[in-house]
């Protein structure tokens, strides 16, 4: 008997034993858990008992052009903020900063007896709020200072850098593009909570310890920037147009020196700028390029042979009927060579040049010069632009295409399609950011794109003989003139299409200038649109002088010196009555209007002349001067009433002699 019971209490024992055993192992097995697999989670938790972390923005990165100046930057404003945990009497702060800060005493105090460790009362205040707010001396209620975006050239260039919000995010161009890279790694700043959970901030906030973002440095020139949009907003004012758009491309690297639109915002009050406002047309927008198109078509056709150089194509003398389509030409023409077609703008020619050419191999060539792609800019919302596949054109669609309808572009990709006709047949996309600049001063350099061989330089010198004479007085775009420089380039005008009812509209257009200059050593490309000019509507009489205006800007700030003599000629033409095809030059009459009240002539004037005869005048009216040379036309005309217009315009021409 009492072996037994020893039996069964050893039993018991060992049971025990095996018990303890297992709960020593259970626990060592819960500790390691603890403390290897859940070590960070828990020590996380434990620090969150007394400690906690208040980030607070990094000083974003500025915005400059490719000379170094500033095109946006940050600057530090002071912003109301609170720890609640110190502040005293919620109520009576509420009171007394209500009126100081615009805000409701209710809004403040749900703020004040909340359990965050941090609170914005009111951000980027005047510097006079914040001087209120400390005089009140209320514990928990402080200032510190954060960055606000501040563009200093205002509208300039807005579409292009864009802007961002009031937590200094990117919302818009370049700001969103490069958001990223701006943007630096935040301050954070440590706390403390006491034995009651209240917490204790223990360093302040520190603007100086604050990291900052890399800075961006853009391709553009300010100075060329800003040439272009005053003859964007010349050209608008001018001609009464809805919008306008231009791009200066740097030949020899595709750099983008200069994108502008028209209308403009200001960047410093983004938000509130209407949407269509702050939309970069440039990039986004398309259009159909009319006979801009022309040189891209004939330099295909040169370089597949389809057509030879002394090609010479009987233009139908101004009508052509295609399936049951009849083109025109504005002006009848019969035989012309290839330069004749140009300088002309015959539609009729281009289009027969199109059709030897075929569909397939013509929708290939325009592709080819990357039209129907993105330009692969580093900008948000770029087009791809618009072109059919070419077993969906329609029977006349490859005539029309022929002479730049049925197909749309963008001003980018137009700008690059130029650029290989100026750069020796070589294609490179255009590029918009020069470089990166690291907070720690490295500079990251981004990569010019890989050019491809497009077409023969052959070939470019053919286009380039004609597109000069496209830009003589007996072409169509003679007021693209620059004194002194020799210009190739095209004009262009489009109808834009219905919508609504189909097809064209009758008097709506887009007038185009596109060219590079000077065209025996290409340093630019300038593309120039107007959409929907009232008072003219071609190409050569609208978006021409703008082009004249900027390519004149942007040969003085890169330096090239001129190459041809610039004086003025000694017979004075005027009234350059144009049309897409032909410019008729005729001698005007010199003969001053002069009737008290009304507005003089100024035709035939040099600029220093005309400045003269408005002094003299004394009309109280606007001065423009578009344009270089003698002045041509003038609007208003000499005699309209003083009390019926506010602003004199005098455009101006570089026109050859004539008389001698």
């Amino acid at each position: 008997m009492y072996n037994a019971d020893q039996r069964r209490f050893g039993r018991r024992v060992n049971l025990l034993r095996f018990l303890f055993v297992v709960l020593i192992l259970f626990v060592f097995a819960r500790s390691a858990q603890l403390q290897i697999g859940q070590h960070h989670e828990l020590d996380r938790l434990a620090r969150s008992q007394y400690l906690d972390d208040i980030q607070l923005p990094a000083r974003r990165g500025q915005i400059y052009d490719r000379n170094g100046e500033p095109l946006a930057i940050a600057i530090d404003v002071p912003s109301v903020y609170a720890n609640p945990a110190k502040v005293v009497d919620a109520r009576a702060a509420a009171r007394d900063l209500a009126p100081i800060l615009k805000l409701s005493r209710e809004t403040i105090y749900h703020k004040l007896i909340g359990d965050r460790l941090f609170v914005w009362l009111k951000r980027q205040v005047d510097p006079e709020i914040a001087v209120k707010v400390q005089s009140l001396n209320i514990d928990g209620i402080n200032i510190t200072k954060e960055s606000r975006r501040f563009y200093p050239h205002r509208e300039l260039g807005s579409q292009l850098i864009g802007f961002t919000n009031i937590d200094v995010r990117g919302l818009e161009g370049i700001e969103k593009a490069f958001d990223e890279v701006l943007t630096g790694e935040p301050q954070v700043v440590g706390t403390e909570r006491d034995g009651r959970g209240r917490t204790v901030l223990k360093g302040g906030l520190d603007l100086e310890q604050r990291t900052r973002g890399a800075d961006v440095f853009l391709t553009i020139d300010v100075q060329i920037q800003h040439a272009v949009e005053t003859a964007l907003a010349n050209a608008v004012k001018t001609t009464r147009a809805r919008s306008a758009m231009g791009v200066v491309l740097d030949v020899a690297s595709g750099d983008i020196l200069a994108s502008g639109v028209w209308p403009k915002f200001n960047p410093n009050l983004g938000s509130k700028a209407p949407a269509y406002t702050r939309r970069n047309r440039v990039i986004t927008d398309m259009f159909e390029p009319g006979s801009t198109l022309k040189p891209v078509v004939i330099a295909g056709a040169l370089e597949s042979g389809t057509v030879k150089p002394n090609a010479v194509i009987f233009c139908e003398n101004g009508s052509y009927t295609i399936y049951d389509r009849t083109i025109r030409d504005s002006k009848p023409h019969g035989w012309l060579s290839l330069t004749g077609v140009m300088q002309k703008s015959s539609n009729i020619c281009a289009a027969k040049i199109g059709a030897a050419m075929g569909r397939q191999k013509l929708s290939q060539w325009l592709f080819n010069f990357g039209f129907g792609n993105r330009t692969g800019i580093s900008f948000p919302g770029e087009s791809t632009g618009l072109m059919r596949d070419p077993s969906k054109w329609a029977d006349v669609g490859l005539a029309t295409i022929s002479f730049g309808h049925g197909i749309a572009v963008t001003a980018i990709q137009l700008a690059a399609a130029y650029r290989v006709l100026a750069a020796g047949g070589m294609y490179r996309s255009p590029r918009l950011v020069k470089y990166v600049r690291s907070a720690e001063g490295e500079h990251i350099d981004v990569p010019l794109a890989l050019e491809r061989q497009i077409i023969s330089r052959k070939t470019t010198e053919y286009i380039r003989d004609m597109l000069e004479a496209a830009v003589k007085p007996e072409g169509t775009g003679v007021l693209a003139s620059v004194p002194g420089y020799r210009v190739a380039g095209k004009t262009g005008t489009a109808q834009k299409p219905d919508f609504v009812a189909g097809g064209y509209t009758s008097d709506t257009f887009i007038a185009v200038f596109s060219g590079y200059l000077p065209a025996n050593e290409p340093r630019v490309v300038i593309i120039v649109a107007i959409d929907e000019p009232k008072t003219h509507h071609t190409g050569g009489s609208v978006a021409a002088p703008a082009f004249s205006e900027i390519g004149a800007t942007a040969m003085r700030v890169l330096g090239v010196s001129p190459s041809q003599p610039t004086k003025t000629p000694a017979v004075a033409l005027a009234n350059v009555v144009e049309n897409e095809n032909i410019l008729q030059v005729t001698t005007p009459s010199l003969e001053v209007v002069n009737t008290p009240g009304t507005v003089p002539s100024f035709i035939g004037l040099t600029a220093r002349q005309a400045v003269r005869r408005y002094a003299a005048a004394n009309t109280g009216l606007d001065l423009d001067l578009l344009g270089t040379g003698i002045v041509v036309r003038q609007e208003p005309t000499a005699g309209t009433k003083n009390t019926n217009v506010d602003r004199l315009t005098l455009m101006m021409a570089q026109l050859t002699e004539q008389g001698r």
